[in-house]
């Protein structure tokens, strides 16, 4: 299996994990008396932008494998500085505009680490 084949067959656990946490959230949301549609699109846009930058990791990563030692961990470090800048910047417009509500923006990109962990705790044994 090839490096972005096992990055797309992650894609598609993490998709199917985060469409109920997002669905979760929402329904969290709509219980405190927040369920509005800018509560809902930030929710939306939070999550899709936490699955990019999974997507961006992996492809970074098995980029990395092709190059000497040296080189890929260059790279690595360069693609962790910009998706980090940039989600610095999502989380300052996230703040400074007013469409968007900031704890439902933000709140998607803890989805990813909360799925892998939870497939690392109930992965079956030999899987």
């Amino acid at each position: 299996m090839t490096a972005k084949q096992i990055v797309m067959q992650e894609a598609k656990r993490l998709l199917l994990g985060m469409a109920p946490l997002t669905l979760i959230a929402a329904g969290l949301f709509f219980l405190a008396g927040m369920g509005d549609l800018r509560t809902i699109g930030s929710l939306l846009g939070g999550a899709a932008y936490s699955f990019i930058l999974f997507l961006m990791i992996g492809a970074n990563a098995s980029k990395a494998l092709l190059y000497p030692a040296a080189q890929a961990i260059g790279l690595v470090r360069r693609g962790y500085m910009f998706r980090y800048c940039l989600t610095g910047v999502l989380v300052f417009l996230t703040f400074k505009l007013p469409f968007i509500n900031p704890l439902a923006a933000i709140l998607p990109l803890f989805f990813p680490k909360i799925i892998l962990l939870a497939n690392s705790i109930f992965r079956k044994k030999g899987g």
